[in-house]
């Protein structure tokens, strides 16, 4: 008694690299996953391949996707927008305009903006004058007056 692979063998292998590839960081997985896709695919179209060809088509078929597929998926992970500042509640701050709620004695003060109170540093100005944040100096805000 001699064990066949069927086609759906390398289908349902398939599927478990997808999943490997969802639950760990990396795109490693998917390239064996395309290749596993095709042998599948081969196999289904000639249904007496030998185990060493079904293998070959399937390292060949993975290398080529990741070569191929390269350049589309570093294209993907650019971005070209604006940096990210997520985890960077400061730098999201530069370039916003608000009004003093309270004044800048000394070149210090504070100032409430959404949910938190900031620290700011600048030219003295009075309660009600607009500024405009223009750096971050660790947890201070660098102000200057806005036009």
């Amino acid at each position: 008694m001699s064990f066949k692979i069927i086609f759906w063998y390398w289908w349902a292998l398939a599927a478990v690299l997808l999943v490997f590839e969802m639950m760990l960081p990396g795109v490693v997985f998917m390239f064996l996953a395309i290749g596993a896709l095709a042998s599948g695919l081969v196999l289904l179209i000639v249904s007496d391949l030998s185990l060493e060809f079904q293998l070959l088509i399937f390292a060949v078929v993975s290398v080529a996707s990741a070569v191929g597929l390269r350049r589309s998926l570093r294209r993907l992970q650019s971005v070209d927008g604006p940096p990210n500042t997520l985890n960077a509640r400061g730098d999201a701050m530069i370039g916003r305009t608000f009004v003093l709620d309270s004044p800048i004695l000394n070149g210090r003060g504070r100032v409430n903006l959404g949910d938190g109170s900031w620290s700011i540093s600048g030219p003295d100005m009075v309660r009600g004058a607009k500024v405009r944040v223009k750096a971050v100096n660790g947890t201070e805000l660098l102000v200057e007056p806005s036009p």
